[in-house]
Order: structure tokens, then sequence, then C-alpha cells
């Protein structure tokens, strides 16, 4: 499945070279080429392995994709204690739960702590073997631990998904993120109901149900569309729809409405905002 192509990764926060994610006694090739994928896909570049299956293998290449080289290039430590050696902060992604895994966060309660310890120190994530997590005697290991909540009935997750998961919701955390719908001037917003208006009235759209009915109609879009945030393009795409349907009416063209004239609408709009949704409307 392809991306979005969008440079997201662009503003990635530099802690993210701080972070080195850490595969303990990984038991199949595969798995490791996954995970060095979704390392890349998330802006992550520091892979060890602690004694590894041997991972450099036609399965690893082809699970890692357009990731090889972060997969080449990953450290190789023969135990967890020299691969944690110079590491400030160590945290053990956990499944099973007991005296020795207690406290446990949640992700959404460790990430802001590790995007935090990463802004000054290296931070090494661990992940135990596909088969059996991390053993009781590395645990004493981690400063935190780490859990990914799953349901009750299946908890346990592929490495490399697990992986995938920690890694995204540090990604989007610690991107910088710029708004991705710049909505239209309010301004521009309000002349567009004028001239919706004055479509309606022009094909007589909800005449039959009176004044009251066309008002609440107008309400409704109202509602509708600032629910939605529309774009400048998306106001003149329905503005330009709105022209087309007052060209196509007889009493449109008979007598064309000035600009001036939409201004003097904007009463009956507000009296529409203010009007109850239902019932007659007092006098």
């Amino acid at each position: 499945m392809r991306g979005t192509g969008k440079p997201r990764g662009k503003n990635r926060s530099p802690v993210f070279d701080n972070i080195e994610i850490v595969l303990v006694e990984p038991q199949s090739s595969g798995n490791v080429g996954s995970v060095a994928r979704a390392m890349k896909n998330t802006g992550f570049k520091r892979l060890a392995l602690v004694n590894p299956c041997d991972y450099r293998t036609n399965e690893s290449y082809s699970m890692a994709c357009k990731a090889v080289d972060l997969l080449l290039g990953a450290t190789v430590y023969p135990t967890l204690a020299g691969c944690v050696k110079e590491t400030g902060v160590v945290v053990g992604a956990t499944r099973r739960q007991g005296r020795v895994r207690y406290p446990i966060l949640t992700l959404d309660e460790a990430v802001p702590k590790i995007l935090g310890f990463a802004s000054k120190n290296k931070v090494s994530i661990l992940f135990g073997r596909e088969d059996r997590g991390l053993e009781n005697d590395e645990i004493p290991v981690c400063d935190m631990l780490l859990e990914i909540p799953t349901d009750e009935d299946y908890g346990s997750l592929n490495l490399s998904h697990a992986v995938f998961l920690v890694c995204y919701y540090l990604f989007a955390a610690g991107c910088a993120k710029a708004p991705t719908v710049k909505v239209a001037p309010r301004e521009e917003l309000e002349k567009m109901y004028l001239h919706m208006e004055e479509a309606l009235r022009a094909i007589s759209y909800g005449g039959l149900g009176g004044e009251h009915l066309l008002q609440t109609i107008l309400r409704s879009f109202r509602r509708l569309f600032g629910r939605t945030g529309l774009m400048q393009k998306e106001i003149n795409m329905l503005r330009g729809i709105f022209t087309q349907i007052e060209s196509r009416v007889p009493a449109a063209k008979a007598e064309p409405r000035k600009k001036t004239e939409r201004a003097a609408t904007m009463p009956s709009l507000a009296r529409a905002q203010k009007a109850p949704l239902g019932g007659k409307k007092k006098e």
C-alpha cells in the first residue's frame, strides 16, 4: 500500500535520532525486515539487534522493501547488557503482567514521556522474542514498561506490528503538524450563504412552506457546512453551481439581482439563526 507522499517526515522532531528500536533475540528474519520497513515509514533510523537470528536473508530483504539500508545498518550486540550500556532510558514493551512487570503504562501515557526523555537522552525501546517476549530477568533493565492495548480474546501482536504501533504513536506526537484544511474566511462564507438564498428563492425552493420553511432550510445548510469547514475552492464551486441555477431560471434572468441587493438579505439570515427549529413563527 502506498502512502500519501506528503513530506510530513521533513518536520519530524530531532529527538527521533535519540530513539533506538531494540529487538531482543528476534527469531524470524522476515520480522526483522518488516521492522526495518515500519521504522523507515515513521522516520526512525536506529535499529539494534540482540543475539538475532540470521537476518540477512532474501525474506528479510523482501519484507524490508526499500528499507534494506536500515536493515543492513543495524547494530548487533551479543547481550542485552552490552546493548543498553550507554543508554540513558530503557523502555520495555510487554504484554504479560506480574509482580516484576509493574507499573505498566499505556501507549498514550508512555509516548510523551519517551519524547521528553529523548530530547536530551538516548532512549532504547525493547521488544522481546516473537513467542514469549521479554524474559523476567530482562525486565529489571527497563526504566519504564509500556503495553499496547488489544482485545482480551487475543492479545498477541506480531513483532513488526507492535514496533510499528509504537513508532507511529511517537511519529504522530513528535512531528510538527501543519493544518490539513485551511478554511475560507468568514466573509466569503457569508457571501456564499447569501448567494445560496438567492438561488433557492429563484427556483422557489421551499416556497410551498412559506418564508419560515426557507429560513429553516437555510439554517440547516449553515449547520451542515459549518460542521464541514469549507475551503475557498469549495465555496467557489458552490457559488458556481448557484450561478448556473440562476441563469437557467427565467425569473432570475429577467430581474437579475445586484451585489448591493445581496447585502440586504443579511437581516433574513440573522432571523433564520434565531428562529425556532419547529412550530409556527410567532407574530
